[in-house]
């Protein structure tokens, strides 16, 4: 699979995992289910490539950091 089908398999499961806990949790109808998965989903989203970000730029500091790490220098 190339990078954008995995991106709109992982979407579109996302979505329907949302309405169907939505649905069943909440006792709304399927039509509420539906609208509120639509803005969940986005968010969903959003927040997992703001977790990888602030992960890489952690990574990224922690490799060009030159002072050692306080547990270090007791050593």
């Amino acid at each position: 699979m190339t990078k954008w089908q995995k991106n709109a398999a992982y979407t579109l499961a996302l979505y329907a995992l949302a309405v169907v806990v939505l649905r069943f949790s909440s006792g709304e109808g399927w039509g509420a289910a539906l609208l509120i998965a639509l803005v969940v989903t986005p968010l969903a989203l959003w927040m997992g490539r703001l977790r990888r970000r602030m992960n890489e730029q952690a990574a990224e500091w922690g490799r060009r950091r030159v002072r050692p790490w306080p547990e270090e220098r007791r050593r």
